[in-house]
């Protein structure tokens, strides 16, 4: 229980104490009416409707937070088996030899390639290694076969899947012309430039079985 709660019950108690002094009159008492014995019952404090509203809420409150709990820890137990059996229905994908051809997404010089085993990748980019280096793509955000697809929240890891490639060329792109020209302003400017290109071959995509 929240300890904010139970301070403002003794508040609560403490203002109808003060209001009702005779709330803490616990015995009757009998009165002499015309000839006759009656029993007068104990006093007790007379609880407003505000006091009693607010704790029928509480109640009510406590009631459906304990049920959300319930329902929370029902849902998840739901999810987890779940989750559980898409893994081992993956990982015998995974484990079978006929896994087809695999493909990927990944992430390269700022875009995203989708790329399969031997396609060639050109990026406008020169900070790669010279040519004839093997190298390990490490932003890969989607893999997948003919059965199944391993999505990244963003990028998958690196036990579950490997691709690497060859830098087989740095080159520079064909010729870029741009042409300006401003109308009676005697304006024409022609601009010419050519951009480093590097060509990467994708030698393998592995993929691995999924630990829980």
């Amino acid at each position: 229980m929240n300890i904010t709660f139970w301070k403002r019950c003794e508040s609560l108690v403490k203002h109808v104490n003060i209001c009702c002094p005779l709330a803490n009159v616990s015995t009757g008492s009998v009165l002499r009416k015309r000839g006759q014995d009656v029993f007068r019952p104990p006093h007790t404090a007379p609880v407003s409707y505000s006091v009693k509203r607010y704790f029928h809420l509480q109640s009510v409150c406590l009631a459906h937070r304990v049920k959300e709990a319930d329902d929370l820890a029902v849902t998840q137990t739901e999810s987890v088996k779940k989750t559980e059996g898409i893994t081992e229905a993956v990982n015998s994908c995974i484990d079978s030899e006929d896994l087809g051809r695999l493909f990927a997404v990944v992430h390269l010089a700022g875009f995203q390639r989708k790329v399969t085993v031997n396609d060639l990748v050109v990026m406008e980019s020169s900070s790669f290694p010279t040519v004839g280096t093997r190298i390990r793509l490490e932003k890969v955000l989607l893999v997948g076969s003919k059965d199944f697809t391993l999505v990244g929240r963003p990028i998958l890891s690196r036990s579950v899947v490997n691709i690497e490639a060859t830098v087989i060329e740095k080159t520079l792109s064909p010729m870029v012309i741009s042409f300006l020209l401003v109308r009676r302003k005697r304006v024409r400017k022609t601009k010419m430039q050519k951009n480093q290109q590097t060509v990467l071959l994708i030698n393998s995509i592995e993929v691995n079985p999924i630990k829980n």
